[in-house]
């Protein structure tokens, strides 16, 4: 967690702030929800960069999504995979699919509160998802579905297409699955990409500077 040949390595802290406090949402945390230091440095950068379209992979119950809409003005599109439409899901790890919900349980944290109907929700396998139509159009992209190797290689390829020309990736897991660790590390090969010290997040950023930041692992500029 703490090294990763090829990972440039960022604090936290170091994320420019916008000057207001993150609001972190008392919903409740179990098994398969974002711990909080990872929500928290997710919330940080999402107010630095203040997104107007987010993309999600892997909603599960949701916790991530509601914080996100309650930090930020943006929309949402969330996707993933349910129970009623996964099949038998033999290439998952029993891990997995026990991360795999009942469509009326995905989305359950925010689903009262979506008042204004800037989440959108939706339903399908990640592989073979249609992305066209959102193609170039997300400011932030988080990828925390599915997290076997081949799920997090399309994801991220899919990730790369729907970013506009100013936005960041986030990869949930990095430095704690060993499949994510190694999807990310290829991607490094090709794409400058940061570990967020002391959580479980990789980071891609396309279009912002990190001039503003005085982390001395900084390479400066990481725009791709």
């Amino acid at each position: 967690m703490l090294y990763h040949p090829g990972i440039l390595s960022l604090h936290p802290s170091n994320i420019p702030t916008d000057g207001h406090p993150i609001q972190v949402l008392p919903v409740g945390w179990g098994p398969g929800d974002m711990p909080i230091a990872d929500l928290c440095a997710l919330l940080r950068l999402a107010h630095w960069i203040q997104p107007r379209r987010i993309f999600e992979f892997g909603t599960y119950r949701g916790v991530t999504t509601s914080n996100l809409a309650a930090n930020v003005d943006a929309r949402i599109v969330t996707l993933d995979l349910s129970r009623e439409s996964a099949g038998d899901l033999a290439e998952y790890s029993r891990s997995e699919r026990e991360l795999v919900l009942p469509e009326d349980e995905i989305g359950s944290a925010f689903r009262h509160g979506n008042r204004d109907g800037r989440i959108q929700q939706l339903f399908a396998d990640s592989r073979s998802f249609n992305y066209q139509p959102f193609h170039k159009t997300m400011d932030l992209v988080l990828i925390d579905a599915c997290h076997l190797y081949d799920y997090v290689v399309s994801d991220s390829q899919n990730a790369f297409e729907l970013l506009g020309e100013k936005g960041a990736i986030l990869w949930h897991d990095f430095g704690n699955l060993l499949d994510v660790n190694r999807a990310v590390k290829h991607l490094s090969r090709k794409y400058p990409i940061f570990h967020l010290e002391g959580t479980w997040l990789a980071l891609y950023l396309r279009g912002i500077s990190f001039d503003e930041l005085s982390n001395d692992n900084s390479p400066g500029p990481a725009t791709a």
